[in-house]
């Protein structure tokens, strides 16, 4: 999506998080993010029970937080061997806190992930790991595994977690070439009337959908859906732009 639309739903946490996910899978941090960002994490009762669930979440989202400070981390090449430079300080080798390249990075932050999402399942921080986790697969090149850890999600309560899992399992399909398996993943998302996603946002992915998979009429009728019933919005400008694209 382009800056234009981060800021016209800057204030849109929801929006915000569509943002990424449409930019590439690779921003899905920014996704994951604003799922948390939405979600509110209760104890579901009261006296021992919310004290128990509290600490749960605690130590889920240490583990979470393990993760993501990794995922945080600077890519950068290793030093040059101390007493090699003109840097008489320089204690050469890798930078502590800094992976030496992207796969180095995400084979250090999955089993972080994948542990808090293990340990702790039914946490939303258990399950925001998961997604995380999926996330890291799907980088990874691991599609069907992504695929596995998302799948995972359906059975959450919190509908947007469900949603995010599935926007997450099309865009990962996307990345792989799968584009049939995506295709259905966001038609029958854009279909669902209890969604919590705007419909004209899984419309124009689906549109991008077909557009990958040379779909090109399925494509066009997509966005000249989302120009009738979503013209005013964001979303309705694009489509305008992308149909002027397929139409040249």
């Amino acid at each position: 999506m382009k800056a234009s639309h981060r800021h016209e739903l800057k204030d849109n946490e929801l929006g915000h998080v569509l943002a990424d996910a449409q930019s590439s899978f690779a921003q899905h941090k920014g996704l994951i993010l604003g799922i948390l960002a939405l979600l509110v994490i209760g104890g579901g009762g009261f006296g021992g029970y919310r004290a128990w669930q509290s600490n749960l979440e605690n130590k889920a989202g240490a583990l979470l937080a393990a993760g993501v400070v990794i995922e945080e981390s600077r890519i950068q090449a290793p030093e040059p061997p101390a007493g090699t430079t003109l840097d008489a300080n320089s204690p050469g080798g890798q930078v502590p806190g800094t992976y030496p390249t992207l796969k180095a990075k995400l084979e250090a932050q999955l089993p972080r992930f994948m542990e808090a999402a293990d340990s702790y399942p039914s946490t939303v921080a258990g399950q925001s790991a998961r997604l995380h986790a999926a996330d890291t697969l799907a980088q990874l090149g691991r599609t069907d595994e992504a695929v596995k850890q998302f799948d995972l999600l359906a059975a959450s309560k919190n509908t947007l977690m469900v949603n995010a899992a599935r926007l997450g399992k099309a865009s990962a399909q996307l990345r792989a070439g799968q584009y049939d398996a995506a295709i259905a993943v966001l038609k029958a998302e854009s279909e669902l009337a209890t969604s919590t996603l705007p419909a004209e946002a899984m419309l124009f992915e689906l549109a991008r959908a077909y557009t990958l998979a040379g779909k090109t009429e399925d494509a066009r009728k997509t966005l000249q859906q989302i120009v009738d019933k979503h013209g005013t919005t964001p979303f309705g400008a694009e489509a305008k732009t992308e149909l002027a694209k397929l139409a040249s």
